[in-house]
């Protein structure tokens, strides 16, 4: 049951990120290269520290392994088909900042784990820029078809890290259960306000 929760993951990830880069290709969406950087160094810390403090459990953290590939495609994506140029904000540059600092304090202690903790609420802040554009533009501008695919990937995902009893795994799905559905909460009032906004 746990391998095809874990085939179900794939499955569905990989037709999300087809789903993405599609709408880079047309134009309909424009993602910035920085941001997408910022997001690989995140989840290639996460998944590196995950790796040291779970043994090498890729199948219970699934969800972080496939997370990687996605985003090497996405910006990959936005090289060929999108902006190239790279300008990094206060924010990411503050982002970069924490990266760094989880390195050090990675090497200095040898506690992956603790990294690894260090490394989820930097990917909860990884969020906040696109929630605060979101709020006070009060303008939809993502995709409810590809963030609500990743949502059911996340939930999907949340199977084989609970079964195995990865406590790692399963913090990086709920982790990103959460957030996925905040934004997509924050889509929804901002698809309201626009059609109320129109109407007055």
């Amino acid at each position: 049951m746990r391998d095809l929760f874990v085939w179900l993951v794939v499955i569905t990830m990989t037709t999300f990120i087809i789903t993405y880069v599609y709408k880079i290709y047309k134009h309909k969406i424009t993602p910035t290269l920085s941001t997408w950087i910022i997001f690989f160094l995140g989840t290639t810390l996460s998944f590196i520290t995950y790796l040291i403090a779970e043994k090498h459990d890729l199948s219970s953290g699934i969800l972080n392994t496939i997370d990687i590939a996605n985003v090497i495609i996405v910006i990959t994506a936005i090289i060929i088909f999108g902006k190239h140029t790279i300008h990094f904000n206060s924010f990411e540059k503050w982002y970069l900042g924490g990266v760094g600092f989880i390195i050090f304090y990675g090497f200095v202690s040898g506690n992956a784990w603790s990294s690894n903790i260090f490394t989820q609420i930097l990917l909860c802040i990884g969020y906040a820029p696109t929630f605060h554009i979101l709020l006070k533009n009060k303008i939809n501008t993502e995709s409810f078809t590809a963030w609500g695919i990743n949502l059911v990937v996340s939930i999907l995902a949340l199977y084989p890290a609970i079964v195995e009893g990865n406590l790692l795994a399963s913090l990086y799905a709920i982790r990103a259960t959460i957030l996925i559905s905040t934004l997509i909460i924050i889509m929804i009032y901002c698809e309201f306000y626009t059609k109320k906004r129109r109407k007055n």
